[in-house]
């Protein structure tokens, strides 16, 4: 009973802390999928005076264009011929300007869009810019203030976990003092004498670690239960539960052993 009280305290702040990195990781792979997607979906259109010399083009607000299309012309005129006279026809494919629209590798934040539109109307041959972004900016910024929000979570738990840890350990300390000085005395090594706190320590890491990947394995097979199902066809995961459980893996004992560490240092040289 003792043994399970005293891995209760470390196993708690440890595994919500835990639980705030997935969220994160969550919340940073939908910003991701969203932004390719988008990208996919996106394109900026520039109305140019005489015909674009595409290879002058290979990246805006360092983002790497994807390609540039060219809308023909004839496309366009078919929309509205019924309307015109032959002569008219023949006088607007004349006078008609040239039309392209631009793919980028990834969607572009607000401030690069301005940086985009700026750059491309250096170019005097560029007549317009349209940029098109009011309808994927606010779910694009909303998820990236998600993403943010998580990591602050996150930083916020881990902070108050590790200070939470340090004082368990502490308490570790305390009650295994008379242990730790007599082994010591025989010549044992302060690593030695506090094998029974690293035990402790590393027992409850793998339980934290054990109780996160379920929760995390958990919800990447049933998504709905973090996203509404409206919301399920705009916004795609993609994780591979591999290499997040490697992340978990390592920041559950990583934190921990560094903690125990500065512990232990701390506690030689009071005791030294």
């Amino acid at each position: 009973m003792k043994f399970l009280k005293n891995t209760f305290a470390f196993i708690v702040p440890l595994t919500a802390m835990l639980i705030s990195f997935i969220i994160y990781i969550f919340s940073s792979n939908i910003l991701e999928n969203y932004k390719v997607k988008i990208a996919d979906d996106y394109s900026i259109v520039i109305i140019t005076n005489t015909p674009l010399i595409k290879e002058d083009i290979s990246s805006l607000a360092d983002i790497r264009v994807e390609r540039i299309i060219t809308l023909e012309k004839d496309n366009i005129i078919t929309n509205i011929k019924s309307n015109l006279s032959k002569s008219s026809i023949d006088l607007l494919k004349r006078k008609l300007p040239h039309f392209y629209k631009i793919k980028l590798e990834v969607f572009p934040t607000t401030s690069e869009l301005e940086t985009i539109k700026n750059t491309l109307y250096q170019n005097k041959n560029i007549r317009k810019v349209e940029i098109f972004s009011k309808n994927h900016n606010s779910v694009y910024l909303l998820l990236l203030l998600l993403s943010q929000i998580s990591f602050i979570l996150f930083t916020i738990i881990t902070i108050f976990a590790i200070i939470i840890i340090s004082k368990q350990i502490r308490i570790w300390f305390y009650e295994h003092h008379e242990k730790i000085t007599i082994l010591k005395l025989h010549g044992a090594s302060i690593l030695y004498s506090s094998s029974t706190i690293l035990k402790y320590a590393i027992f409850s890491s793998l339980i934290s670690f054990m109780i996160v990947s379920g929760i995390f394995i958990y919800l990447v097979d049933n998504i709905s239960v973090l996203l509404p199902n409206d919301l399920e066809d705009i916004v795609k995961i993609s994780l591979t539960v591999e290499n997040s459980l490697i992340k978990v893996f390592l920041l559950s004992f990583g934190i921990s052993i560094l903690t125990i560490l500065g512990v232990l240092l701390k506690y030689k040289m009071k005791h030294d």
